[in-house]
């Protein structure tokens, strides 16, 4: 099964809001963090996905414009109906693709890539992606990222046991939660922190900061030097 066909997508919400703990808090920080944006900022959403973190962004900020991209239709498909339910289509357009073959001459204010790399799981696809996303971004534009990551000093077994626990109580299915810890022990292995700081740093972004960590699920604000 695609893991993220209209099955998956029909359940997302609820099975993120028991993964990550304090998921409200993820998504509260980022529209934070673009609080001072130009009024009519360009911000590109990376792994759009059903639209959490992009319609909140989009109704906060009414004269910014918005681009979504996403490679999994169920997910996208869900998203631009809430795009449309919300009247937000005049600024707001949405583009089934990834990163790499993501085409604009557009330059962005701001991009989001919330719980994207993390499935780039060879080092040097996920460096490259950051280093998309900076040229993708104005000098001086923000970026609000968040992954999977095991924080300096943290035991990973220890960390990945208690996201069982927590992830069971908050109501996700006991098979469900199995089958990601599968995923998090083979295929979407969380990182180093200092590895993702890396790639950030070696894309040309600075100043970064840590605003939101929560057991294995952590986001960094950052702005493109130069």
């Amino acid at each position: 099964m695609n893991a993220y066909d209209e099955r998956w997508a029909e359940n997302y919400e609820r099975r993120a809001h028991a993964s990550i703990p304090g998921r409200e808090g993820l998504y509260r920080l980022c529209k934070a963090f673009f609080l001072d944006l130009p009024v009519a900022a360009r911000v590109l959403v990376t792994g759009c996905g059903t639209g959490e973190e992009l319609i909140p962004l989009a109704k906060h900020f009414p004269r910014a414009t918005f681009v979504g991209i996403d490679p999994a239709a169920a997910m996208l498909e869900f998203c631009a109906e809430r795009v449309t339910a919300e009247g937000l289509t005049d600024r707001v357009a949405l583009h089934r693709t990834t990163l790499q073959d993501f085409s604009t001459a557009d330059r962005f204010d701001a991009a989001t890539a919330v719980l994207v790399s993390q499935h780039l799981t060879p080092d040097a696809a996920a460096a490259e992606f950051f280093a998309q996303l900076s040229a993708l971004l104005e000098p001086g534009g923000r970026l609000y990222s968040a992954d999977l990551h095991i924080g300096s000093g943290q035991d990973r077994e220890q960390v990945m046991a208690l996201w069982y626990q927590q992830a069971v109580m908050s109501g996700m299915e006991p098979e469900i939660a199995k089958g990601m810890l599968e995923k998090f022990a083979h295929d979407i292995r969380p990182r180093d922190e200092a590895v993702i700081l890396g790639f950030m740093g070696a894309a040309g972004f600075a100043d970064i900061i840590k605003p939101f960590s929560s057991l294995m699920y952590g986001a960094w604000g950052a702005f493109k030097h130069g």
